[in-house]
């Protein structure tokens, strides 16, 4: 990995850790994660995988759930990530993580906190788009400007 590459996977965690544990709601059953705009990155650039993973990992530490959180993200993180090589459309990555986000971070607090799943299912996944989707947007539009070689 260059050295450039490197800076830019450091920023990108410490960026994702930042407004994950800065957000409020960033946890639990009911959660809007502003950071999830930025899980969307790796769609438009594999090279960025590690910063979003290592980010997630980290965020997810402060979590009330701690290692199990972690081992969740940053799995859901993996199956998304790949899943993404074969599929080259970004909104339906968007799309697909954000229902792995719903099916696994679901089961996980139905099984640990015995938060119903259905429940959990629904906000989670609808939330995570909805992030997933603006993030996409923006980075479609203006990636090039922020990241390089975004497109």
């Amino acid at each position: 990995m260059k050295n450039r590459t490197l800076v830019y996977n450091a920023l990108l965690a410490a960026i994702y850790v930042a407004l994950t544990v800065v957000n409020p709601i960033g946890t639990m059953a009911i959660q809007i994660r502003v950071s999830e705009m930025l899980a969307v990155i790796p769609f438009f650039n594999r090279k960025y995988i590690p910063g979003i993973i290592l980010g997630v990992g980290i965020a997810n530490l402060f979590s009330g759930l701690g290692v199990m959180d972690v081992i969740v993200g940053v799995g859901i993180a993996v199956i998304a990530y790949t899943i993404s090589y074969f599929i080259k459309n970004v909104w339906i990555n968007a799309a697909q993580y954000s229902l792995l986000c719903g099916i696994f971070v679901g089961l996980m607090l139905w099984m640990v906190a015995g938060i119903p799943f259905w429940f959990s299912f629904v906000t989670i996944t609808i939330s995570t788009l909805i992030t997933t989707f603006v993030g996409t947007f923006i980075f479609a539009r203006i990636g090039d400007r922020i990241l390089p070689a975004l497109k």
